[in-house]
């Protein structure tokens, strides 16, 4: 595993939503680890993201990303594409 990822997602049934993803290296890809919903009765979807991804990649001893914590935005960079711009790739 590369890092953990998260990344904002929607619908017409949940509003916004955050995914939090295992990126892979080989083979190159994804892995679906949670998916967090907006509950009247607790913190944001974000928050709640935020603090499970980090826990999990500082145990996995990987990078963390979350590109558009405090705002909505599945058009954000994701974890790949900073990482190939900063290789130059």
């Amino acid at each position: 595993m590369t890092a953990v990822e998260a990344l904002w997602d929607g619908d017409t049934v949940h509003d916004w939503f955050v995914l939090l993803v295992a990126v892979l290296d080989a083979p190159e890809g994804e892995g679906h680890l949670a998916t967090v919903y907006h509950r009247s009765d607790g913190p944001p979807p974000e928050v709640v993201a935020a603090e499970a991804g980090r826990a999990l990649a500082d145990h996995l001893r990987v990078p963390f990303h979350f590109a558009s914590p405090d705002v909505p935005d599945d058009d954000a960079p994701r974890w790949r594409t900073i990482q190939r711009l900063e290789e130059g790739l």
